[in-house]
């Protein structure tokens, strides 16, 4: 089942949280081909965003997302793959992001549609402090 209208642009704008080895950033979407600010990875890889909550676009109780995301996060791990959290699937998503240093595509797990937008990063300011 492809994501309703309304629920793509909801992907199209929405902020990204990512807790990176070099700190908490902020990701924003910009005008396509702008990026301004420190890109999270410090060795400039593309980052896929994706969770194992609410599998397509329904919304699952805390104890269903909690046991999904350890699913997730296990075969991540299984695959000897590096991970990070982040807030903002395989494993019944609509959409993942893939970020890297030229810009961020929001890409189906539906169907054929992909957006592609620029990026802006902020450091987390309050996470910063705390360490």
């Amino acid at each position: 089942m492809a994501a309703e209208p309304g629920a793509w642009s909801a992907y199209v704008s929405a902020v990204m949280r990512i807790e990176a080895p070099g700190g908490v950033f902020w990701v924003r979407p910009a005008p396509p081909a702008s990026t301004t600010g420190e890109y999270p990875d410090p060795q400039g890889r593309p980052m896929y965003v994706l969770t194992a909550h609410n599998p397509g676009g329904r919304v699952a109780p805390d104890a269903a997302n909690a046991l999904a995301e350890k699913r997730l996060t296990a075969e991540l791990e299984r695959r000897g793959l590096a991970w990070w959290p982040a807030a903002g699937g395989e494993f019944g998503q609509d959409a993942i992001f893939v970020l890297t240093p030229a810009d961020r595509r929001i890409v189906s797990c539906t169907g054929k549609r992909v957006t592609v937008t620029g990026w802006s990063s902020e450091p987390d300011i309050d996470q910063r402090r705390s360490r």
